[in-house]
């Protein structure tokens, strides 16, 4: 399987059902592209479009993890592959935190919903959330050396910090292209290639 198919694959597996514009913004590939690899993947009986969006079928399913063992295999360096997959998930835990601690504070020893009328507050949950991104990119850089497609997620994490830190905080968690949602997508791929079970 080519890269570029395996990233459509992996993308709809992680989302199950979703929009071609989606997948043509988030998999940075061009239309002409993914259209070609849309269709190539419908005919093989893959995926299929269900009220125009893509769906991944069963058999799509079983050939991305086919594909990623071969890939984990084929590497000859398994173990340290599997070891950052690890190392991601302890960043996971200090992420989830921090999203906890952005959607919601303490006010007279209550939690309560996040209003972000304390710019103060949210600017320290950000300046966290800089220091994970260095982290995230350095882990992601090492990642990217032996799966060349993570590389990737490096560049749309810095758009949307960059959108953060301009003072639109729907990049935190709520636009499409928010740090969360990039987060999810990335830590979905991660669990599916590593096996590794969701930690909740």
């Amino acid at each position: 399987m080519e890269w570029d198919k395996f990233v459509v694959l992996d993308y709809l597996d992680t989302f199950k059902l979703v929009d071609e514009a989606f997948i043509e913004k988030d998999t940075g590939l061009s239309r002409e592209r993914l259209l070609n690899i849309l269709l190539d993947l419908s005919r093989r009986g893959l995926i299929k479009k269900v009220n125009n969006q893509w769906q991944i079928e069963k058999a799509g399913e079983r050939e991305i993890e086919k594909y990623r063992q071969k890939l984990l295999e084929n590497s000859k360096i398994k173990n340290i592959i599997l070891e950052y997959c690890k190392d991601f998930e302890e960043l996971n835990k200090k992420f989830k935190e921090l999203v906890t601690r952005w959607q919601i504070k303490e006010k007279d020893g209550v939690m309560v919903p996040n209003d972000h009328s304390d710019p103060e507050y949210d600017l320290a949950i950000i300046e966290q959330l800089r220091l994970i991104h260095e982290e995230t990119k350095k882990l992601l850089i090492k990642i990217s050396n032996i799966i060349p497609v993570y590389k990737r997620y490096i560049s749309r994490f810095e758009k949307a910090l960059k959108l953060l830190m301009d003072g639109n905080i729907e990049y935190m968690d709520l636009a499409r292209n928010s740090y969360h949602n990039i987060w999810f997508e990335l830590h979905e791929s991660l669990l599916k290639l590593s096996g590794m079970k969701r930690i909740e």
